[in-house]
């Protein structure tokens, strides 16, 4: 089956999956963490890309990648996970898999308005040269109003092994905007800043992604994205894009 095919196929099924009723708990109200003993297969926590499709000009499909994240709840307030940046890569790839971590997010404080969780891991960024660190930070959710919430997830990277090839400090500040425009329809903005801490100014990057997610069941949440992961900084442009395909799967 051919690239175009399979995204077609994936895209349908998506659509049927989407339309079907469903009674729905509110995106913007769910808690990152889960009850004791649940399992959970999504992207990231704060907004859950399991799939990626390259739309770049002369690069369309080329990759696809697949990074899903792997959740136990080892307690009411502790996640513990598999985590993947770029995960299997299909088409035009460099390596087939060639990264993946550990990630867990523990419960710090919140109510009915808000929540603030400890994030933190340890991603091996490649196996060849080996690259491993250790990332920690913040993921957070707060209620502004009836229907918007505005998602965080900053963090601090900090760089183990081959420093010297490039594996050192980074900064990332993320935020997304959630509108619970129906009981089911979550339509999202998201930006942020993003860039290594040597030369910060010369190397930062500033995306732009919007999209919708779906709250087709209580334990169910599916979605797509249209993203531009370098629309601002040093050396910007807007011929690279992604669309995205978002899930999160509770069990």
């Amino acid at each position: 089956m051919s690239s175009k095919r399979a995204f077609g196929a994936v895209l349908a099924a998506f659509c049927l999956f989407a339309a079907a009723p469903a009674h729905a708990e509110e995106w913007t109200k769910k808690s990152f963490l889960m009850p004791q003993g649940s399992f959970e297969i999504t992207g990231d926590p704060a907004r859950p890309a399991m799939m990626g499709v390259n739309l770049s000009r002369d690069r369309v499909a080329k990759p696809i990648n697949l990074a899903p994240h792997f959740y136990w709840a080892a307690t009411d307030d502790l996640s513990l996970g598999i985590s993947h940046g770029t995960g299997l890569c299909f088409n035009d790839c460099r390596r087939v898999y060639d990264d993946v971590g550990f990630d867990m997010m523990y419960y710090l404080t919140g109510s009915d308005r808000f929540e603030i969780d400890l994030h933190a891991g340890a991603p091996i960024n490649t196996f060849d040269p080996f690259m491993i660190g250790t990332r920690a930070g913040i993921l957070g959710r707060v209620n502004l109003g009836s229907v918007t919430a505005l998602v965080f997830d900053p963090s601090f990277y900090f760089g183990i092994t081959n420093r010297r090839k490039g594996n050192r400090e980074s900064l990332s500040l993320p935020i997304w905007f959630y509108f619970q425009a129906t009981d089911v329809v979550v339509p999202f903005v998201g930006s942020g800043l993003h860039g290594p801490l040597d030369d910060f100014t010369d190397h930062f990057r500033m995306p732009l992604e919007g999209g919708m997610l779906f709250d087709v069941a209580k334990d169910v949440d599916v979605g797509f994205m249209f993203s531009f992961p370098h629309l601002v900084g040093p050396g910007s442009n807007v011929r690279e894009r992604y669309t995205s395909f978002l899930g999160r799967f509770r069990f």
